[in-house]
């Protein structure tokens, strides 16, 4: 009767909200096709197999990403994923993570598509959704750049109030390193911006991103210590957590302002900056989740050379 149930419960409550990862506990009764619609979200950052089950339930699948934000996270190193499609007759350029995702195979399924150029080549995306209502200038500008071809159409209006920071920039903080990608002059510099915008009686609308785990960790000690949260927000613990990460964790929020704290200070940190700069993903991410304002924190002298963040220096001024 475990078809009856769902139906009954579907009755009362017509859409349920879960992750791939339950499917398989709340629905492995089901026979395929047992259920009408399935709507994925955020299916760049799926490997293609994680909706494989939801997807046999389910007569119809509407599939929604983008594969140049945040890239599925993969554990297995890339050799052995290889060799494992090679064992089984997959082509890992369709179905690999973390180059393919639940979005890109959902795009090479579509009847229609379009072409984006990219590189020397380009790349099929099954109906692509270019009209952009989140973010003002510059970092619309900077994300259709680095990621779209400049094809995306601006349909927010700018608000003409000047935030209390002034204009999106780039904050160029010359630091002493470490220990590894962490520099206390950044998060110094940071807490002085956050206790201007207190004192000019913001709200704390804001998120802190970082590309590196080790300084997102130091971000949230060096503000509960300084007491700037203390009586602007409930509770500040649960706020850096939520509030201040890596920007793998921030994909699909927005927030007013963004502060984006680079670190990896030291000249010998090229590897560093150049992952975090090769591709679009992470810099398109981090972006474009400032409606209004973005700040980047960091040593422009290093970071600038960095991939896309060549992109991020011609548009925001000192």
């Amino acid at each position: 009767m475990i078809a009856d149930l769902w139906a009954s419960f579907f009755l009362v409550v017509p859409l349920i909200s879960t992750t791939f990862a339950s499917v398989n506990r709340m629905f492995s009764r089901l026979p395929t096709e047992a259920l009408g619609w399935l709507l994925v979200d955020e299916a760049g950052q799926a490997v293609p197999q994680a909706a494989v089950g939801a997807m046999m339930r389910t007569k119809r699948s509407v599939v929604v990403g983008d594969p140049l934000q945040i890239e599925p996270v993969v554990t297995l190193p890339y050799s052995l994923t290889e060799e494992i499609c090679a064992f089984f007759g997959v082509d890992p350029l369709k179905y690999n993570a973390p180059d393919a995702s639940v979005q890109t195979v959902a795009d090479a399924a579509s009847g229609y598509c379009a072409k984006f150029p990219i590189g020397s080549g380009h790349r099929d995306v099954g109906a692509p959704l270019l009209v952009h209502r989140r973010c003002d200038s510059p970092m619309f500008d900077i994300s259709n750049e680095i990621a779209y071809s400049n094809l995306m159409v601006q349909a927010k209006t700018s608000s003409n109030a000047i935030p209390i920071l002034g204009s999106s920039c780039w904050l160029d903080v010359v630091g002493k390193p470490g220990p590894d990608k962490w520099c206390a002059d950044e998060a110094a510099l940071l807490i002085d911006m956050l206790q201007k915008l207190r004192t000019g009686g913001a709200a704390a609308d804001l998120y802190i991103v970082t590309p590196f785990v080790i300084v997102q960790d130091n971000l949230r000690q060096e503000l509960l210590r300084s007491g700037v949260l203390r009586g602007w927000v409930d509770r500040p613990d649960a706020w850096v957590w939520e509030h201040v990460g890596t920007v793998h964790t921030v994909q699909g929020r927005e927030a007013g302002t963004v502060f984006f704290v680079l670190g990896a200070q030291a000249k010998s940190q090229n590897g560093a900056r150049n992952w975090a700069g090769s591709r679009p993903n992470l810099a398109n991410v981090a972006v474009t989740r400032a409606k209004t304002s973005l700040y980047v924190i960091g040593n422009r002298s290093l970071w600038k050379t960095a991939g896309v963040f060549s992109v991020l220096h011609r548009y925001l001024s000192d």
